[in-house]
């Protein structure tokens, strides 16, 4: 029997007044509140490294059992998009540039996707399993960590043009 995910959104939730200094009692109410419960039949397995599309209210995760980024639409209830044959992910949206980055530990790459169409934009050799990233929203740029037990790094990235600038090494003593 194939077990489909489900993905539970939440709401950061305190009342409807916003909290304050002056309201001592905040600590009584619930911090979160289920919302909205969205079936992912197509889903098995674990879902992991989620981020946030807020300006369609999309969410978008690694849905690791599918070797897959799955894509769900907050307000319509339902899964809109799978990129699919990406095993060991790890997914994260640049809202400031439309661009989805997906790291695939498997193949030491990682793919910038448009925000839109999801149309593959550029794919980067980062090094043997490229895992998480982040977006420096200051500098521009996309870190990636990558690399095995004794070498590895984290590889810079300028968002706009997709191109990997630099390196920083790991200062691990081997």
């Amino acid at each position: 029997m194939k077990k489909s995910a489900a993905l539970f959104v939440t709401v950061l939730t305190f009342g409807s007044i916003a909290l304050s200094q002056d309201q001592p009692k905040a600590s009584d109410r619930a911090p979160l509140l289920l919302v909205q419960q969205i079936p992912l039949p197509n889903v098995g397995g674990r879902i992991d490294h989620f981020t946030f599309d807020g300006k369609r209210k999309r969410v978008i995760g690694a849905a690791l059992g599918n070797n897959a980024v799955e894509v769900v639409d907050t307000f319509a209830g339902r899964d809109i998009h799978s990129i699919t044959g990406l095993p060991t992910l790890r997914a994260w949206y640049v809202g400031e540039f439309n661009k989805l980055f997906v790291a695939n530990g498997a193949d030491g790459k990682l793919r910038i996707y448009d925000g839109d169409s999801f149309k593959l934009l550029n794919t980067v050799d980062i090094g043997e399993d490229a895992d998480n990233g982040r977006y420096d929203p200051a500098e521009k740029k996309v870190y990636v960590a990558f690399g095995g037990d004794e070498a590895g790094g984290i590889a810079v990235l300028d968002v706009a043009s997709g191109k990997r600038l630099e390196d920083v090494a790991n200062s691990m003593p081997t």
